[in-house]
């Protein structure tokens, strides 16, 4: 069982569509693309043996204003997710997406992160994103309700950084 990850394409989001039953889930696959087609991201996507296991987004500056005033040009990785967890789809997601955000000329990549779920923070930590020192963030989201509705979100999370320069500051 072959892992790879790479950018969307296209073709990988037709199979994407044509696979999903929630229609929260097929609006995130077609606005995380749109963004990669303007140019301000990256729609990050995690195959084994042809099913999707993972995806991330990468975008081209934080979307929280206390990140963005500290850090213009701060790479963000949204929306991570990988199923099952624990086989290393997380790992190679937050790899590429260094990766990019280095080849995009980004200094530094953020995440945010929930202060009560250890399990993804050991995963960041491991890959060398620490604690700033600004405070909580607030993640504000709308979902997407599968009977048509939508729910608002406001999640303080914590949030973490890394620089992907030298002698970027801290």
């Amino acid at each position: 069982m072959s892992l790879r990850v790479d950018v969307c394409t296209e073709d990988d989001l037709a199979v994407l569509l044509a696979g999903e039953t929630s229609r929260h889930l097929a609006h995130h696959h077609r606005e995380r693309f749109a963004v990669q087609a303007q140019g301000s991201g990256h729609y990050l996507l995690a195959w084994r043996d042809g099913v999707n296991v993972g995806r991330a987004s990468l975008t081209a500056q934080s979307k929280y204003a206390p990140v963005r005033e500290r850090w213009p040009g701060c790479a963000e990785v949204n929306a991570l997710a990988a199923f099952p967890q624990g086989q290393g789809t997380g790992t190679a997601l937050l790899r590429l997406a260094d990766s990019l955000a280095r080849a995009d000329g980004h200094q530094r990549i953020g995440l945010a992160v929930d202060p009560d779920d250890p399990g993804p923070r050991r995963l960041y930590e491991r890959l060398g994103y620490r604690l700033w020192d600004g405070g909580p963030v607030v993640d504000e989201w709308v979902e997407l309700l599968d009977d048509g509705g939508s729910r608002p979100h406001a999640d303080p999370s914590d949030y973490l950084s890394k620089p992907l320069r030298e002698n970027t500051a801290a």
